[in-house]
């Protein structure tokens, strides 16, 4: 049987900052895939691209980010969050992009500052990422 734990995180003030400019990061890169596909699309709309070229993939948005955003001086705050939330975060957008032209939700909305529901992931890469004692839990990425 599975079970679940619901637990409340009591995080310092240097570990909420840290939280916050991760989630802020993670809205950015969401709403930049959001805003570069509908820029595809509007010029395939337009007849100035063909079909193939209509819409950027999670993976090659994730390589345009790492070569040619990343390099630029003004986007070096990117690298402030960990590589795995960036990941998901446009994984999630390529989903919620996926499912409007399928016809199964509305299309995807830009994540607004206070009034959007933004998810942040943690990596969990090895056994010993998560320590879970009797009362606490260690998350090593803050």
């Amino acid at each position: 049987m599975l079970r679940a734990y619901k637990v409340e995180i009591k995080p310092t003030l240097e570990q909420k900052m840290k939280i916050d400019q991760s989630i802020g990061i993670c809205r950015y890169l969401y709403n930049f895939y959001l805003g570069k596909n509908k820029e595809l699309y509007q010029q395939f709309k337009d007849g100035l691209l063909d079909k193939q070229h209509s819409f950027m993939s999670a993976n090659d948005f994730d390589k345009y980010i790492n070569n040619e955003i990343k390099t630029l001086e003004e986007y070096q705050w990117i690298n402030k969050c960990g590589s795995k939330a960036r990941k998901k975060t446009i994984c999630n957008a390529e989903t919620a992009y996926k499912k409007f032209f399928k016809g199964e939700s509305k299309f995807p909305r830009f994540k607004k500052k206070n009034k959007s529901d933004v998810k942040l992931y943690f990596p969990k890469n090895n056994k010993g990422d998560w320590k879970v004692y009797r009362h606490k839990i260690m998350i090593p990425s803050l």
